[in-house]
């Protein structure tokens, strides 16, 4: 048997001012609401404290995407999110939200009812 593609893929992205990092997922399942949390921790935390500070309105910008699309019972493929600092100066420092395949930011099984 081949490779199979795992079904529900995408990232999170911190682009602008110099910085181009990202946390993505690939797996068989759709991403929770937890998980999608998570990574954008993740991502957050891999920033320096001044990369960090310019991104902290997006970052709390694609929080919010996450819960609202976990309370809508997660989104499909294919998202593309900016979610830019509204605030700061520079217009291209941002949070990009990807779901490339799949689903994503599925409530947690423990919220289904």
């Amino acid at each position: 048997m081949g490779k199979k593609t795992p079904t529900h893929r995408g990232r999170i992205q911190a682009q602008g001012g110099g910085v181009e990092k990202s946390c993505s997922w690939a797996q068989a399942t759709p991403l929770t609401k937890t998980e999608g949390e998570n990574l954008v921790n993740e991502l957050e935390n891999s920033l320096t404290d001044p990369e960090m500070e310019v991104r902290q309105e997006a970052f709390q910008q694609a929080r919010d995407y996450i819960n609202r699309a976990a309370k809508a019972g997660g989104v499909d493929a294919q998202v593309s999110k900016t979610f830019p600092n509204v605030s700061k100066v520079r217009s291209d420092i941002r949070v990009d939200i990807e779901v490339i395949k799949g689903k994503a930011f599925v409530p947690d099984p423990e919220n289904i009812y």
